[in-house]
């Protein structure tokens, strides 16, 4: 029986010491992508998706499959194949991932494959050599010798002009990757819009079941930025008169969703001192 109670322990230490490992991982990973470094956040996520499959963080909300966060990196690197596939795995985790399901249609509205150079630019390469002073100009005439491999969402347009990016590199960026991108066709563009907007009721409903019940939720979206661009971005879908915008609007709020956990938890705890101090 001793040798019993030790066996069991020791499984409970190790499977401890794996689920801290995977959270340690993962928050490395988060932080990786945020900073415009999908290949370094996808090495961080690709670990936790190997050891844990069913992995979903409890400190960012929504709740989000590893998988999601895979999905992200290799949607953020352009390769939307790769990305897609990591978003239905992360759906066949956990039903109820609506940011798996808003990049999910996100990948049907992009086309299926781009042809880039082998050499192109990542979007990695372009972040880390503007944070050592690279000139912006001297990046897009780089840029326009190599060709680039990833596409400018309103994600990875933050990301680069928070890495000192300025109007034109931006705009030179954007005009390479738009020679490159073919449309999608009528029958991947109407199921991607399905996914939008199923991922967006999702959201809408999350985030106002979370400000009304969950101790949290007054800390969340008190300008009604979030919903307010939910709401748009429902209507844009459903009634399509520019698809860009509404991709936009959703890679936004896939974002914006991400910052504003972080600045929720951030809130939640100063009041919490606050109130200790008290």
């Amino acid at each position: 029986m001793k040798a019993l109670r030790s066996l069991v322990t020791s499984a409970l230490f190790i499977a401890a010491c794996a689920s801290l490992n995977s959270q340690t991982d993962f928050l490395a990973g988060r932080r990786a992508l945020l900073r415009g470094e999908p290949e370094n956040a996808l090495g961080y996520f690709d670990r936790v998706a190997q050891s844990d499959p069913a992995f979903v963080s409890d400190s960012v909300s929504p709740p989000k499959s590893i998988w999601t966060y895979v999905g992200r990196a290799h949607y953020n690197s352009g390769r939307y194949d790769a990305a897609r596939s990591a978003f239905e795995k992360a759906l066949s985790h956990h039903r109820d991932d609506h940011v798996a399901r808003l990049y999910l249609g996100l990948t049907l509205l992009r086309p299926a494959a781009t042809t880039a150079p082998a050499n192109a630019f990542r979007l990695q390469e372009v972040t880390f050599a503007l944070r050592e002073g690279v000139e912006p100009k001297r990046v897009a005439a780089l840029a326009r010798e190599r060709g680039v491999s990833f596409d400018l969402t309103k994600e990875t347009e933050s990301q680069l002009r928070t890495a000192g990016a300025d109007n034109f590199l931006v705009s030179e960026l954007q005009s390479l990757r738009a020679g490159a991108k073919s449309k999608a066709n009528d029958a991947r563009r109407a199921q991607g819009a399905k996914e939008l907007g199923t991922a967006l009721s999702g959201l809408n409903e999350w985030l106002n079941d979370t400000i009304a019940y969950a101790p949290q939720g007054k800390f969340w979206d008190p300008s009604q930025e979030i919903r307010k661009q939910i709401q748009l971005t429902m209507k844009q879908v459903a009634a399509p008169a520019d698809w860009d915008a509404a991709m936009g609007n959703a890679e936004w709020l896939g974002y914006r969703l991400e910052e504003e956990s972080d600045r929720a938890r951030r809130d939640e705890r100063a009041e919490r001192e606050r109130q200790l101090r008290r």
